[in-house]
């Protein structure tokens, strides 16, 4: 449980050299293997060393991020217990070696094959969040960035493609995560969206930068008006000498809303409603688009000889096109509302309240997902917040579960959210939980996460710049 506690050196890589590389194994790896896709995929740059040098993180906020990630809208009574599960499956997996850096302990490396292809996947996923909030708050400061699920916001728009999520060929080639950047102050308010696609390996360096080559065809399946979002693709190797973080950066557009305050809670304030776009091969136009854009060649205008050319490669290769998602212009502003009030439901929902999560649930995801023996509201999805404790003199609500160990001893798990900043949510008022995030941002720092922590033995805490907590103890 110590060790669980106890923060460590994350080993993160981006250089040029490394973007090279990824390049060159797509173009030997992805040309062949699907054709045309490879000039429909994105290059990757290195970024500065400025924004991932001395990252520090610990096996227990590995686990936070990747119960808060993994916070589904999925309609049954063992939604909350597949939420703890995220917290306990890996507790034993993760540690601080002799060097201080993070990496995986000797019980967590000796397990077959199957299922290290499972614990690369899900500890993948919370590495890149660990790595890819960092990066990007120090980009942004004064920017708070939250995991949304990309099937799941996708769902609310697509009528087809996103909503059949468990068809393998659509599925495979798309992100996993948008990353939701929120701002409030000033009175002003914005929000930036990044792509975020998570790999993770117990295999070499080579098989890291085949995996990051895959991923640049990944993170360019999804288009905001014609144009792509910017992305961070992220790739861990695991191993007990040290766990080694990759991470490349194809650029994109940003920015999706700006505004007042206020406007900002009346836009998240009710359901934005479904569309009925659709997901498909890209036409004509958004191939020639695309390819322009990768090329550097926006600004030139084509001859006609450039149109037919291009006309002639596109419709020979249709067939080796991945399905895009293409979110129109004027839907940036549905989009902004789809993924800010996702956040908010996926914080509410880690603290273990259903009921005020269910305002800013989208109501075709919801009835996509309720199991078909349910009521109306089963009484199971009104469970609240049960439990409080303190960090650091702030008080925190959520839930706490049990489970027995050993000689009399228990594991207690509780996972919450700071209370000023529930209340908040709770209300509905997104601007000022924004606020506090940021008022408050500076106290984590300080909050001790090994064996001292509260003056308790044998636990660990983590505390994240959304106000989310998470405390795992032995009693």
């Amino acid at each position: 449980m110590d060790k669980l506690g106890t923060p460590a050196k994350l080993v993160v890589s981006s250089t040029p050299e490394l973007a090279e590389e990824v390049e060159k194994v797509a173009r030997e790896r992805i040309g062949p293997k699907r054709g045309a896709s490879f000039l429909y995929r994105k290059p990757v740059y290195s970024i500065p060393s400025n924004l991932f040098s001395g990252i520090e993180s610990s096996p227990a906020e590995v686990l936070r991020e990747l119960g808060l990630a993994t916070t589904f809208v999925t309609a049954s009574p063992f939604a909350d217990i597949a939420r703890h599960w995220a917290h306990v499956r890996y507790c034993a997996t993760l540690w601080s070696n002799r060097k201080q850096t993070l990496a995986l302990t000797q019980a967590g490396s000796d397990i077959v094959h199957h299922h290290k292809v499972a614990q690369s996947e899900q500890l993948g996923i919370g590495l890149a969040l660990v790595v890819a909030k960092r990066i990007l708050e120090r980009s942004h400061p004064g920017w708070l960035f939250s995991s949304v699920d990309v099937d799941v916001a996708l769902e609310a728009g697509f009528i087809e493609g996103a909503g059949l999520v468990r068809q393998k060929k659509k599925a495979t080639m798309r992100p996993d995560y948008f990353l939701v950047g929120r701002h409030a102050g000033g009175g002003q308010s914005g929000c930036k969206v990044y792509v975020l696609e998570c790999k993770g390996t117990h295999g070499n360096k080579h098989h890291s930068k085949r995996q990051l080559a895959t991923a640049s065809l990944q993170v360019g399946s999804i288009e905001v008006d014609s144009r792509t979002l910017p992305s961070l693709i992220i790739a861990s190797r695991l191993s007990t000498a040290g766990v080694s973080i990759d991470v490349l950066d194809p650029p994109g557009d940003a920015d999706l809303w700006g505004g007042e305050s206020e406007e900002f809670d009346a836009l998240l304030s009710e359901d934005p409603g479904p569309r009925q776009w659709t997901s498909g091969k890209p036409t004509f136009e958004q191939f020639f688009a695309r390819q322009r854009e990768l090329l550097g060649a926006e600004d030139f205008q084509p001859s006609e000889a450039d149109l037919q050319a291009a006309r002639t490669e596109y419709e020979e290769s249709l067939g080796e096109l991945p399905v895009i998602f293409q979110v129109p212009q004027d839907g940036k502003n549905w989009l902004f509302r789809i993924l800010a009030r996702n956040t908010a439901h996926s914080i509410l929902r880690f603290a273990g309240d259903n009921t005020s999560a269910s305002r800013f649930a989208t109501p075709r995801t919801a009835e996509s997902q309720r199991l078909p023996i349910d009521d109306p509201t089963p009484d199971w999805q009104m469970f609240t917040v049960s439990s409080e404790f303190n960090i650091n003199s702030h008080r925190f609500v959520g839930v706490e579960y049990s489970m027995p160990l050993p000689n009399g001893a228990s594991l207690k798990i509780f996972r919450g959210v700071e209370k000023g900043m529930y209340e908040s949510l709770r209300e509905g008022r997104v601007s000022a939980y924004l606020r506090r995030a940021q008022q408050l941002r500076s106290s984590w720092a300080s909050v001790p996460s090994g064996a001292a922590a509260n003056g308790t033995q044998h636990q660990a805490v983590s505390v994240g710049s959304d106000g989310t907590g998470l405390r795992i103890r032995v009693v």
